[in-house]
């Protein structure tokens, strides 16, 4: 179980890398979809909430893989935790 963990760790960092930097908002679901009317969002803060939400999902998956935590409260902590960045990234990134 732990290679399974380890793999989905690294690709979730590896995705996050370029967010960091304001690239790759078209990997963010339902951003190419908005209207330009709709796209008054702040594209950087809207990368970089989802880009730390995927490092965090990522440690924790690495605890899991290492038995820190166990594998039910691994998944547990991953999908609340990927509902809190949804929930975020939302609220972060719109411009006032």
């Amino acid at each position: 179980m732990r290679i399974p963990l380890l793999l989905c760790a690294i690709l979730f960092i590896v995705i996050s890398i370029p967010l960091y930097f304001g690239k790759g908002s078209n990997m963010i679901a339902g951003y190419n979809d908005l209207s330009q009317a709709d796209k008054k969002i702040n594209k950087m803060r809207l990368c970089r909430t989802l880009a730390i939400t995927l490092d965090i999902t990522a440690i924790i998956l690495i605890l899991g893989a290492y038995s820190i935590i166990s594998i039910n409260d691994t998944m547990i902590l991953g999908v609340i935790l990927l509902i809190v960045g949804a929930v975020l990234s939302n609220v972060v990134s719109k411009n006032k």
